[in-house]
């Protein structure tokens, strides 16, 4: 039997539904916001509902923005150096490190057969015309470790062949299967500084 409203059940759906995010921690979660005055319950909605509607991917770089285009695009217009991300909460670590001035490139993921996700899924060819266009002369691929990033950072470095652009990768000081947005500055610093052409 059920002990818990149906409303309070949807809710916990909803909250588990989020990545990284359990039964247990959706729950509390439910049950927190349960806890918040109607006023407060009300700004959260609204920040959700704003954020859903406000932001959007920019039409150059593919990172979260607010603006027509981003910050990033607009006043690093002319940087000759691309820094491929596979998610836009990945340029955050460098940004806050203030490690890299160059221009951004949101990939879209990387390819991983078994969760469906092939190269069509990704702005590799956004990527190539933009490298080629904008005269790019260094490619810096920040994909995290994982097999699926190393396949894909394979698989733009045989896209370029033929492009005169300096390719390279982070070093190896960010532990393999890890996420670019939970690595912390100083080891972000040492594998940008280490990065290795490809």
């Amino acid at each position: 039997m059920n002990v818990e409203p149906h409303s309070l059940e949807a809710l916990i759906g909803e909250f588990s539904s989020l990545p990284g995010v359990g039964q247990k921690t959706a729950r509390r979660l439910a049950y927190h916001i349960l806890s918040l005055s109607k006023s407060d319950v009300a700004r959260f909605a609204e920040n959700l509902v704003n954020a859903s509607t406000k932001v959007h991917p920019c039409p150059c770089c593919h990172a979260f923005t607010e603006d027509e285009t981003c910050h990033t695009c607009l006043e690093r217009s002319g940087a000759k150096t691309l820094c491929v991300v596979e998610k836009s909460s990945d340029i955050i670590p460098f940004e806050r490190s203030g490690i890299y001035k160059g221009l951004y490139f949101v990939l879209g993921g990387v390819i991983s057969p078994l969760d469906g996700v092939g190269p069509e899924h990704l702005h590799l060819p956004q990527l190539v015309n933009r490298i080629k266009e904008e005269g790019i002369e260094e490619l810096v691929l920040a994909l995290g470790s994982s097999t699926e990033a190393d396949s894909t950072a394979l698989m733009i470095d045989r896209m370029l062949n033929g492009v005169n652009v300096k390719r390279t990768r982070l070093a190896r000081g960010i532990p393999m299967g890890s996420e670019l947005e939970f690595v912390d500055e100083i080891t972000m610093l040492r594998a940008f500084e280490g990065r290795v052409s490809l």
